[in-house]
């Protein structure tokens, strides 16, 4: 069995790889950095397992398909969408051209891939990480947090279709807040916080297991996404602006 994960050579999807191959899956690793995928490969082919490495700029949807033609034929029992950037700003002050890519990488390169495995899975997960911040309008990470809030409801909705379909097959939707990544890098934030990568990784992975529909990683996040249904999206909006200021 293969376990397919996008942005895989750091991060995230560097966490999960690591924690699926301690599990006996092979696995296919799919990011640009090719010096960081080979090394990692080399890492995990020692805990004997198969490792096959895809060199894709994912922001390139035409490379979604080439992608999925590449590994089409493998048994692969989970998809990991976790390729995703984000950047912060005043919507005027920002680039477009940045915009628009992360627009192709965080929703284009989710849907197709959903759409291609889903219709290639006879039994399988799709775990498509989207974010907390998805929930609320989110002033200075306005594109950021669109994207993701496509991720979380598309996500949700195409499972319950599923579900009623009677598929064997089923979408995860994971919403973590901050995660201690490379992420405030990209996104030109000053500061790193946030959970444990490796943390979330293992969250993450016992949802899989345990065939769960939503995952918000750690409690206080659950507790923030309870609260939040309670109060009005302006005085979301507001506190959201006074945190994305502070980066």
């Amino acid at each position: 069995m293969y376990t397919l994960i996008t942005g895989a050579s750091s991060g995230l999807g560097k966490e999960l790889a690591y924690i699926f191959a301690e599990n006996n899956f092979n696995l296919v690793l799919v990011a640009r950095r090719k010096e960081l995928l080979d090394k990692l490969k080399v890492d995990l082919e020692l805990k004997g397992i198969q490792v096959k490495v895809v060199v894709a700029d994912l922001t390139d949807v035409l490379s979604c398909f080439e992608l999925f033609d590449s590994v089409k034929d493998l048994d692969i029992t989970y998809l990991i969408n976790n390729a995703g950037f984000g950047n912060l700003g005043y919507f005027n002050d920002t680039n477009l051209n940045i915009e628009l890519e992360m627009i192709d990488l965080n929703i284009k390169t989710v849907h197709i891939l959903t759409k291609l495995f889903i219709n290639n899975f006879v039994e399988g997960t799709i775990v498509n990480i989207g974010s907390l911040a998805g929930y609320i309008p989110t002033p200075i990470h306005a594109t950021y947090s669109s994207t993701k809030s496509y991720v979380n409801f598309f996500s949700r909705a195409v499972n319950y279709e599923l579900k009623k379909q009677g598929k064997n097959v089923r979408v995860l939707t994971v919403a973590p807040g901050p995660i201690k990544t490379n992420f405030n890098q990209v996104a030109k934030a000053s500061k790193s916080h946030g959970m444990e990568t490796k943390k979330c990784a293992r969250i993450i992975y016992k949802g899989i297991k345990k065939r769960k529909e939503f995952i918000i990683p750690g409690f206080s996040l659950n507790l923030i996404y309870f609260i939040n249904r309670f109060i009005p999206t302006r005085m979301l909006m507001m506190f959201s602006h006074k945190i994305q200021s502070r980066k």
